[in-house]
């Protein structure tokens, strides 16, 4: 829940673009049009040019067509995303790496 003007405010269904190319090309746009990204702004004026050029929301990433897939994107997604998940060997308690038990 968010707080609008001092009330509680249910957050409805995520809805994800069901052309992600075109919501993707907006989005870039916006950042070079507004000196700040994100922003309440930015996301609104991407959200109506979407809509204005008859973009529309589904619930899920099913309901997407292949054809407006946005493949790129996805790929950078996911290898940002193998990245941030890297984990580092956990170091025993009390033990610094590279000291032996004695």
């Amino acid at each position: 829940m968010a707080l609008i003007s001092g009330k509680e405010v249910k957050e409805g269904p995520k809805q994800l673009p069901a052309n992600p190319k075109m919501w993707n090309m907006l989005t870039m746009q916006a950042r070079t049009k507004f000196n700040v990204y994100p922003s309440p702004a930015a996301a609104h004026w991407v959200h109506a040019r979407y809509t204005q050029m008859g973009g529309k929301f589904v619930q899920s990433k099913k309901e997407i067509d292949p054809r407006f897939r946005d493949y790129a994107k996805e790929k950078q997604d996911k290898i940002k995303e193998e990245q941030n998940k890297k984990v580092t060997k956990p170091v025993g308690k009390g033990q610094l790496k590279g000291q032996r038990h004695r």
